[in-house]
């Protein structure tokens, strides 16, 4: 309940590295997921960081190969709110 009303839609298609491409080109605005691990993220992160987007994990702290919870977006001020509505969900 605390994204829907800041968001226009939610979709969830099962691949995290599909996803996190999908952000890259511009298809999609964010992706956030709770609990990945290295070799569901690792590829899409490239991907967002070249193309000049965000990852970081849920506290807003660079994204690493221990990272679990993550964020990824084409950057700006959408990631900062993504991040402060997972917060007040008590996702983070």
């Amino acid at each position: 309940p605390v994204l829907m009303p800041r968001v226009r839609t939610i979709r969830m298609i099962g691949s995290a590295a599909l996803m996190l491409a999908w952000v890259a080109n511009g298809r999609l605005t964010a992706y956030w997921e709770y609990d990945l691990s290295s070799w569901d993220v690792a590829a899409g992160s490239i991907l967002i960081e070249e193309a000049g987007g965000s990852m970081t994990d849920l506290e807003n702290e660079r994204w690493n190969l221990r990272t679990r919870k993550i964020c990824g977006s084409n950057g700006g001020r959408v990631h900062d709110e993504i991040l402060e509505a997972l917060g007040e969900a008590g996702v983070v």
